[in-house]
């Protein structure tokens, strides 16, 4: 395990797993840890920036939410969030695809 990113809400690892596993990066935030794909992190972000929108569920009634909601491959989880923690988890988010899309490059040009 590598850390890949963090800040002061939440830490991104890379996770090599034997058997070809697509999870490759664990997000923790607290002392709970959610494995992802890369393509479950792109999906959170899109979830990430899209809660500011109100909810109009008829629980919210149009209010905007106090939680978010992902389904993942592995896990469906609902994250307790405020504007704060939103931004910082946004944060933890682009800095993982960067670290990655850096790892990418480095690999694809043989560079370590």
């Amino acid at each position: 395990m590598r850390l890949l990113y963090k800040n002061d809400y939440a830490s991104t690892f890379k996770v090599t797993l034997d058997g070809g596993f697509s999870y490759k990066i664990q997000l923790v935030i607290d002392n709970i840890g959610v494995f992802y794909s890369e393509t479950d992190l792109i999906y959170l972000l899109e979830i990430v920036r899209d809660s500011h929108k109100p909810c109009n569920c008829k629980n919210c009634k149009g209010k905007n939410g106090s939680k978010i909601w992902t389904t993942g491959t592995l896990a469906d989880v609902c994250f307790k969030i405020d504007p704060d923690r939103l931004k910082q988890l946004e944060d933890a988010i682009l800095g993982t695809q960067f670290m990655l899309q850096m790892d990418a490059t480095l690999e694809k040009n043989q560079i370590q």
